[in-house]
């Protein structure tokens, strides 16, 4: 597994996983195990909300929703944020540590801590999702807020 490091974003280096899918609306990574879509927050998407303080879901395991529900909602330093889901489907698991101020675990575990997962039949993952180096690519152009140009890239090696 490899890290792709994005120097210099908003003065911090910010991490991005390639062996994940990402949603760069919501910042989130991907990881599908068959039919079952797995999310996360990205480090990219920790860094510009500068740390979560609380959260509650607004869904629960076997609720079918549609893309654009709400699945949950964060207090962050900076904001409020209602995260809604990028895709249809049923409603696995919810990471039940991170309710509360449980989810304060995302601000140094982004990429080891799901916070729902999806049951999504059918479901073509490139068709909604982007690749580690499209991310990365997204982040380098300044995309949504995101890396300001000269940013340097590097790869390293876990």
């Amino acid at each position: 597994m490899a890290l792709v490091n994005c120097d210099d974003f908003f003065g911090q280096s910010v991490t991005v996983e390639d062996s994940f899918l990402y949603y760069p609306q919501e910042h989130l990574w991907i990881k599908a195990a068959g039919d079952v879509y797995y999310f996360g927050v990205s480090h990219a998407g920790v860094i510009l909300v500068n740390g979560f303080r609380y959260m509650e879901y607004a869904v629960d395991p076997g609720d079918v929703i549609d893309a654009d529900d709400s699945v949950l909602f964060v207090e962050t330093f900076k904001a409020m944020i209602n995260l809604t889901s990028p895709v249809e489907g049923t409603v696995e698991a919810i990471n039940e540590k991170l309710k509360g101020e449980g989810i304060k675990l995302l601000d140094e575990h982004y990429y080891k801590e799901f916070m729902f997962s999806l049951r999504c039949e059918g479901l073509d993952p490139k068709t909604v999702f982007i690749s580690a180096q499209e991310y990365l690519e997204a982040l380098l152009r300044g995309d949504a807020d995101h890396c300001g140009a000269g940013a340097k890239v590097m790869r390293r090696n876990r």
